[in-house]
């Protein structure tokens, strides 16, 4: 239940800081602006789920220095899973794009379309989102690690 209000809160605020960042810069809302914040969000959400996942298991069996491990675990989960999915995200969305053009048979062409459309996405979400959130989600992820560092862990299995 904690992962799920943790998610839950970590897309809000990543969904709130797109939309701010949107409206501090004077774009109107539009549908590909929403598709961003939309993108951001469920990135978010997923990433944040995944990451607490991923975290409590990398810290399960550890008995010394538990803090400082949590917090360095969820850290690192935490930024790769939201940035992770957002490049997902961005991917799909190309590639949903270009599919008119690109051959649907299993072929040398099809790897490297599928190959630059990764790489387009990943420029893509590098300009969009990366670098507008990267000062501004910094100290709610600290603050969001800190949080996950301090509870204590069922001993469920």
């Amino acid at each position: 239940m904690r992962s799920l209000v943790f998610a839950i809160a970590w897309a809000a605020l990543i969904g709130l800081l797109q939309t701010a960042l949107l409206m501090w810069r004077g774009e109107a809302l539009t549908g590909r602006s929403a598709a961003v914040v939309l993108v951001m969000t469920s990135s978010g959400f997923l990433g944040a789920f995944c990451a607490w996942g991923v975290a409590s298991l990398l810290t399960f069996r550890r008995r010394k220095g538990r803090l400082p491990a949590r917090f360095a675990a969820m850290i690192l989960s935490l930024t790769l899973g939201t940035t992770g999915f957002a490049a997902l995200g961005f991917f799909l969305q190309l590639r949903a794009y270009y599919s008119e053009w690109h051959t649907t048979t299993l072929s040398m062409q099809m790897f490297w379309e599928f190959a630059f459309t990764a790489a387009s996405s990943s420029y893509v979400f590098a300009v969009l989102s990366a670098r507008p959130l990267l000062p501004f989600a910094f100290l709610p992820l600290l603050a969001f690690s800190w949080y996950f560092a301090r509870i204590e862990p069922s001993r469920r299995v």
